[in-house]
């Protein structure tokens, strides 16, 4: 059963988009650290809230090893500083972690900081950072 919602999060304008859905405006693919972060992070809150989800399961996660693929080198401890302990316990699939930590993981991808996961909730509830800047919200299925 597909889910009752899909959603991409961009920070693009689409009036810039071609006649096949290309962005093709001047908007740069990086973070701000500022107004379009928060943005990014309150409509997720906002799909999370209208799902009735407070917790989400960390899945696929990893962490930038010699190969990096970002727009920027990543962060010292891979942006998870603060939100789990230097080895990473804690940081694995199938970890289970609040609302709060979830956004602050998302925080992490949307900076490039080094570390990257889906985090779902079943079919409830579903968030990922893909390349520039583009954040996927899924679900509305029940619990």
């Amino acid at each position: 059963m597909p889910p009752a919602f899909v959603h991409r999060i961009a920070k693009y304008d689409p009036a810039d988009r071609d006649e096949h859905g290309v962005y093709r405006g001047a908007e740069e693919a990086v973070g701000d650290h500022g107004p379009v972060e928060a943005a990014y992070l309150a409509a997720i809150a906002a799909f999370a809230a209208a799902a009735g989800v407070d917790r989400l399961e960390i899945r696929e996660p990893s962490v930038a090893g010699f190969v990096h693929f970002g727009t920027r080198p990543p962060a010292e401890g891979h942006g998870l500083g603060g939100l789990f302990p230097a080895d990473l316990a804690g940081y694995h699939d199938g970890a289970d972690v609040s609302l709060p930590v979830a956004l602050e993981l998302v925080r992490a991808m949307l900076r490039e900081q080094g570390a990257w996961c889906r985090l779902e909730t079943g079919e409830a509830f579903a968030v990922h950072v893909g390349w520039d800047q583009y954040v996927y919200a899924t679900g509305g299925l029940p619990l």
